[in-house]
């Protein structure tokens, strides 16, 4: 009898626990069925055979054996946010530069009827049919499942229409590993930027943004052109550095002068 009851109390406050973490990732504005970076950041991806919307079969990891890669996942019926990320990531494409030579954008198909001559039309429709560095494909559904999972992506179909509910995420990777994930529909050239820092592999610099707590900087950066600039921050550090030195220069200087009075 106090068993049960213990273990009915211990049951009762795991699931409390349960619940008020879920009400405290909701209440901190974080959607549960949202792809979270931290879960899958540096997964190495599962290989999977591609057949590609020009009909060449090729695997995964020789695709990301050749160039990194911006992951994508989407469905050639899809009358939801496919297309509006597409567009977005054609745009900032455009405007950063180096895709088909520093990146590849891989655009799989979660739906296994897709074909690749649907596929095709799709990419057609996005604007960016045999573009370089642009690739659309399906995969096979046994290596499709895992790939999903590693990844952290899913689909639910919608009742009563052929659309499928997912997320709209881009997937850096680099070396077969996950190493940025983004989220949502709007990707900007800013953002872009960022990620294909971590494809290449370079250190992700930190810049502060200037408040009422912190009106100069030692230096700012331009997210959308990738620019560094000196600011005034820099001058009002060195300044003691500087005064420091001319005033040691002086004393030397008038020393030198009472010297040679002296003789």
């Amino acid at each position: 009898m106090g068993r049960g009851i213990g273990w009915g109390a211990g049951l009762l406050c795991i699931g409390l626990t349960i619940a008020s973490a879920q009400e405290r990732r909701h209440a901190a504005g974080v959607d549960p069925l949202m792809p979270q970076e931290g879960r899958v950041l540096y997964r190495l991806l599962p290989d999977a055979r591609l057949q590609s919307a020009d009909g060449a079969v090729q695997t995964l990891a020789a695709l990301w054996r050749e160039t990194p890669l911006l992951l994508v996942f989407a469905f050639s019926r899809c009358a939801g946010v496919c297309s509006p990320l597409l567009l977005q990531l054609k745009d900032a494409a455009e405007r950063v530069g180096g895709i088909g030579t520093e990146y590849r954008i891989l655009v799989v198909s979660f739906d296994s009827a897709d074909t690749p001559e649907q596929l095709a039309a799709f990419a057609r429709r996005s604007g960016v049919w045999q573009q370089q560095g642009w690739l659309f494909a399906t995969a096979e559904p046994d290596a499709l499942a895992p790939l999903l999972q590693t990844v952290g992506f899913w689909y639910s179909p919608v009742t009563g229409t052929d659309q499928y509910d997912h997320p709209a995420m881009v997937l850096g990777v680099r070396k077969g590993r996950i190493v940025r994930v983004h989220v949502g529909a709007l990707i900007r050239t800013m953002e872009l930027r960022a990620i294909l820092r971590e494809l290449r592999g370079d250190p992700v610099l930190a810049y502060p943004l200037p408040t009422a707590e912190m009106p100069f900087r030692c230096y700012g950066y331009n997210p959308e052109t990738g620019a560094f600039t000196l600011e005034w921050g820099i001058v009002l550090l060195l300044a003691p550095t500087l005064v420091g030195a001319v005033a040691v220069w002086l004393t030397f200087a008038q020393q030198r002068r009472r010297a040679e009075r002296c003789t």
